[in-house]
């Protein structure tokens, strides 16, 4: 079309020139302006300017409590973030976590205070397959605390986010996807795991949990091709000194079930033993690192497995 309507300003252009004629603009407002052809040399129409984007003037993080028919006022430390946005006259904000999605509302705000507006939530279902379902939604509250009710979810669900600097077990809690590698005794290895997913979730005493994946060894010294189970440790204890969240889970009573095909052939459970030692560190660039040195029951030699992983998108 554009191409089209250039040819026709040309041809005009051209007819102009022949003729001597002028060309005369009528305005939306009425008014006319003539221009003699000879002084035109070239008419551009050019592109409506871009809108301009709605200004941030607050962004914080924080953590929610969920209150429905199933959780009371359960805590999810999960980076929840709250933004307010202001296009023209207009008060918008969003709503972020990597657990219980995003929202966007409109909102009107008392002195940059008080907060009240409608809007909607997205949020993925688990139970249909991670699907995102969207829901109307109502925002009332402050800026160090936002309710956020939606009364169609689980027949009714409020999310209260609450203003607090992010911990160190927020920020490393989340799915991670990367590889294991696996030493067995002083010189047995390395074996990897590649595509594996562990999960950090958050403890409301600023504690993690970690649940490992199961991951499978090729050739593993006299054991073959190994499988080890998934498990959970519950409970590391963040250590400020060395920026790393860690626990001593030898007393914890967990076991793991390991199976394998070679001359040791392996099916069962295995407790773990002193001492089974796990240390978790995320890096400024957001590698994770997990470190799982332990001993088994019934195994002659101790194993060592260092994950290293980024968050799962």
């Amino acid at each position: 079309m554009k191409k089209i309507f250039t040819l026709v300003i040309v041809s005009l252009l051209s007819a102009l020139a022949v003729q001597a004629q002028s060309l005369k603009v009528t305005k939306t407002d009425g008014s006319v302006v003539t221009y003699n052809a000879s002084d035109i040399s070239k008419i551009e129409f050019l592109p409506s300017e871009t809108p301009s984007q709605p200004k941030l003037i607050h962004e914080f993080a924080g953590y929610l409590t969920v209150k429905n028919r199933v959780l009371d006022n359960a805590r999810f430390d999960t980076g929840a973030k709250i933004k307010v946005l202001q296009d023209g006259a207009k008060f918008l904000a969003e709503f972020s976590d990597t657990q219980w999605g995003t929202g966007s509302f409109v909102i009107t705000m008392d002195n940059h205070a008080a907060i009240n507006g409608t809007g909607k939530m997205k949020i993925a279902n688990p139970r249909a397959g991670g699907a995102v379902e969207e829901y109307d939604a109502t925002m009332s509250g402050s800026m160090r605390e936002i309710k956020i009710s939606i009364p169609s979810l689980m027949g009714g669900t409020d999310i209260t986010w609450h203003y607090a600097e992010a911990s160190a077990a927020s920020k490393v809690a989340g799915n991670y996807s990367g590889s294991t590698s696996l030493t067995v005794g002083p010189s047995f290895g390395p074996y990897d795991a590649a595509n594996v997913s562990y999960k950090i979730t958050a403890n409301e005493d600023g504690t993690i949990n970690v649940t490992t994946p199961t991951e499978s060894y090729a050739g593993v010294m006299m054991v073959g091709n190994l499988t080890i189970d998934s498990y959970t440790v519950k409970n590391l204890s963040y250590d400020k000194a060395t920026n790393s969240f860690v626990r001593d889970y030898s007393k914890d009573g967990i076991k793991v079930h390991l199976k394998s095909d070679g001359t040791m052939k392996l099916d069962k459970d295995y407790p773990f033993q002193a001492t089974s030692k796990i240390i978790v560190k995320l890096d400024e660039n957001g590698t994770l690192t997990i470190t799982n040195s332990y001993k088994l029951t019934h195994m002659p030699l101790p194993i060592s497995a260092t994950y290293t992983g980024k968050k799962a998108k």
